[in-house]
């Protein structure tokens, strides 16, 4: 499950974000996969109970030369 998805199945950008302690900005930051560092990942990892995993945040999809 993405971050997007976690969020708005379970919560709000500015709910999740009091609960790291970030700004809304920087939540939006990282449903965009910017700004993101091991910890970071981690930690959101941490607040969703394991729901969004740190393989969401890197693309695996490859695309097939047509």
């Amino acid at each position: 499950m993405t971050l997007e998805d976690y969020i708005h199945e379970h919560t709000t950008v500015t709910a999740f974000a009091a609960m790291l302690g970030k700004s809304r900005a920087q939540v939006h930051r990282y449903m965009r996969g910017e700004n993101l560092s091991k910890s970071v990942i981690e930690e959101i990892c941490r607040a969703t109970g394991g729901a969004v995993e740190p393989k969401s945040f890197f693309n695996t999809t490859t695309e097939s030369a047509a």
